[in-house]
């Protein structure tokens, strides 16, 4: 073939392969385009379909909080100043929202307290003391108010404490709420308890198994305190009819 002739041959030949290489990555940067769409897609249907399986969640602040009393007022008694505290602090945790920023919850406790209690609240308010904006130094107002006895003290106590002319439920009351601030063990509190009980009731506790758990001596004393009581009760009536008869008999012999 003539060499001029041939020139222009090859060059378009090379012409067109260099179109088609062109051509061929161009496709294949589509191709890598379109598998990486399709896999977009495919993650997107699964987020979707992951998400209508899934229950709908309500946001916690479009939560409708329980309706509860407020805690009563607090007028600066020596032994309630915890338990006052303690019934504030359960209120907040039903009403988590409402309640959600410090000061919030040392205005409302403020706004329960009356009497001496109720001026001390007004003056630290007043003065903006700092504690005014976290509950946790407000509870401080322990410091001011509260004589609840503990360790020691609530021993002595335990030690005088006797069941008298009440009865063995409200004795229990006492005894419990003494014993829950003291150290002494389950074995110390159940003699005690038992030492300090009516002497019938403990004649007759001792005539049994004695219990060796303070729950169970309360359970039993409580059972026999009311059956004695209701013997008591049931014999009164009869000594009543009896000396009605008497002094009936007593007329009809004048």
């Amino acid at each position: 073939m003539d060499p001029a002739k041939e020139t222009p041959i090859r060059f378009a030949v090379e012409l067109q392969g260099a179109m088609l290489g062109r051509h061929q990555e161009e496709f294949s940067t589509a191709r890598y385009a379109v598998e990486g769409l399709s896999a977009q897609v495919t993650e997107l249907t699964n987020q979707l379909q992951s998400l209508r399986s899934e229950p709908t969640v309500i946001p916690s602040r479009f939560h409708s909080e329980p309706r509860i009393n407020n805690p009563p007022c607090y007028s600066g008694q020596p032994t309630q100043c915890r338990a006052f505290l303690t019934q504030c602090e359960v209120f907040f945790s039903l009403q988590p929202a409402t309640y959600a920023a410090d000061r919030a919850k040392v205005a409302f406790v403020i706004s329960l307290l009356s009497g001496r209690a109720r001026d001390w609240g007004a003056a630290v308010w007043e003065m903006e003391a700092v504690f005014c904006e976290h509950f946790s130094l407000f509870k401080e107002m322990i410091k001011v108010f509260d004589r609840s006895v503990f360790g020691q003290e609530a021993s002595r106590l335990l030690s005088s404490l006797r069941q008298g002319k009440r009865s063995a439920a409200d004795y229990a009351i006492e005894f419990r709420t003494l014993a829950a601030t003291c150290e002494w063990n389950e074995p110390a509190l159940a003699v005690r308890f038992l030492e300090d009980l009516t002497e019938e009731v403990r004649e007759e506790i001792l005539s049994r198994d004695v219990p060796s758990s303070l729950d169970q001596m309360v359970e039993l004393a409580i059972r026999l305190d009311n059956r004695f009581e209701g013997r008591r009760r049931a014999r009164v009536p009869a000594i009543v009819l009896k000396n009605m008869e008497y002094g009936t008999k007593c007329n009809s012999s004048k």
